[in-house]
């Protein structure tokens, strides 16, 4: 598909932030609207005080719905626990009301964009005090945009943060369901993109130089494909080792995303329809289906 988090470092928000502003991409009272997604916990679905079932959601900006309709963070159409319209985005938090009409379920959303998985340490830590019933995990793409060609060290501290964020969330509720997706199909955005004319939107946002620079050579490029798919390797192996709590959803690694599902604002985060793909793609593989 695309770059999951899709990728966005903190200089790449300021950068995106300022060519949009020259350029009118959007205007002031535009920027108000969701600018910073911890402080702003998507909890409609759940009227204060009474909540049957808890879903939780920990990642990057593809969790923040980065661009997905207007600038910046769109959290309540994210593809996990939105809760704005499943006209728009059937998130799993809706449908998990659906199965349950009965219970309220409630939603809480601590994914940062630009986050590695470092930070999602954290966030794990911050969302354990809830004790949710229902956690999704979507991280990896800073972290692979970021490590060098020898990345063994990296691939290491990874997997260690990996590992940590769900042991965290077991220990917050033993019954826990915890839903890890797979690092989407990055190679694949960029193939994507260039034939449609995304190369210079990358380069001026500065937009995980290592796979997307225009000067990276084919070598360079394929050695980031292998250092993707070794971490989605990572990923499958330390959800395996905790079957009764954890399920990785491996579907959106593999070729399911179309140009027409990628941003019109950066040409690299999923779109409204690209988040309704990746909720419906990951829900065919949580623990609900």
């Amino acid at each position: 598909m695309f770059c999951s988090k899709f990728l966005i470092a903190p200089k790449w928000h300021i950068t995106a932030l300022m060519l949009m502003l020259a350029s009118g991409f959007f205007s002031v009272e535009l920027l108000a609207q969701d600018i910073d997604p911890i402080t702003k916990l998507s909890s409609e679905l759940a009227p204060a005080g009474k909540i049957d079932f808890l879903a939780g959601s920990i990642g990057d900006s593809i969790t923040v719905a980065f661009d997905a309709r207007f600038p910046l963070a769109n959290q309540g159409i994210n593809w996990s626990t939105g809760t704005h319209s499943a006209q728009l985005v059937n998130s799993h938090a809706l449908r998990l009301q659906d199965l349950m009409p009965d219970q309220v379920v409630g939603t809480k959303n601590f994914a940062i964009a630009g986050s590695m998985s470092s930070d999602v340490v954290k966030q794990a830590a911050h969302l354990a005090k809830f004790h949710p019933d229902y956690v999704t995990v979507l991280i990896g793409a800073n972290d692979v945009c970021s490590w060098q060609v020898h990345h063994l060290t990296q691939l290491q501290k990874y997997e260690s943060d990996i590992q940590l964020i769900l042991k965290t969330l077991i220990a917050s509720n033993e019954a826990v369901k915890i839903l890890v997706s797979a690092i989407p199909n990055m190679p694949l955005l960029r193939e994507i993109g260039v034939a449609n004319g995304c190369q210079s939107r990358w380069s001026s946002l500065h937009i995980c130089p290592a796979l997307l620079g225009s000067r990276q050579t084919d070598e360079e490029r394929a050695a980031f494909a292998g250092r993707w798919e070794d971490a989605n390797e990572v990923l499958a192996r330390v959800s395996a080792a905790f079957p009764e709590n954890v399920k990785f959803a491996s579907s959106v690694s593999e070729p399911i995303f179309i140009f027409s599902h990628l941003s019109r604002l950066d040409c690299f985060h999923p779109n409204v329809t690209g988040q309704n793909l990746l909720s419906e793609t990951t829900w065919e593989e949580s623990w609900f289906y």
